[in-house]
C-alpha cells in the first residue's frame, strides 16, 4: 500500500511540474494591454522588465518572475504590480494598484481590455 501511494504522490508531482512549465512564461518581447492602449515590454533573463517611457502600462514595473501559473510584475523593490495568470497563449490579470485588467502577449496580439 505505501509503494503505491509513493508512486501516485511521485505521478502527481511530475504531472503538476509537466504543467507549470507549460505556463510559464520566457524572456523575451510582449506586448502589454490595457484600457484599449497596448505597448511593448521586453523580460530579459536577468528579471529585469523594460518598456518606453510613454508605457502607462508599464508603471512601476522593473522586474519579473515566471510563475508556475504565469507572471508576476514587480516593481524595483520587488513589490508585486500585478500577477497574471496563463490563458489562451497570453497572461491575463488586474494591476494591483487600481484594479485596471492587464494582458500579456509574446506575439504582439495583445487584446486590450477595459476593467
Amino acid at each position: 500500500m505505501t509503494s503505491l501511494r509513493t508512486l501516485l504522490i511521485a505521478s502527481a508531482a511530475l504531472t503538476l511540474a509537466g504543467a507549470s512549465a507549460q505556463a510559464a512564461a520566457a524572456p523575451g518581447a510582449y506586448q502589454l494591454a490595457s484600457g484599449g492602449n497596448a505597448c511593448a515590454i521586453t523580460l530579459a533573463a536577468d528579471g529585469s522588465a523594460t518598456a518606453s517611457a510613454d508605457c502607462p502600462n508599464a508603471a512601476g514595473v522593473a522586474r519579473w518572475q515566471a510563475k508556475f501559473n504565469g507572471v508576476e510584475l514587480q516593481t524595483a523593490s520587488g513589490e508585486t504590480v500585478a500577477l497574471l495568470r496563463g490563458k489562451d497563449g497570453s497572461y491575463a490579470g488586474t494591476r494591483f494598484s487600481d484594479g485596471r485588467a492587464l494582458s500579456l502577449s509574446a506575439d504582439g496580439s495583445a487584446v486590450a481590455s477595459s476593467h
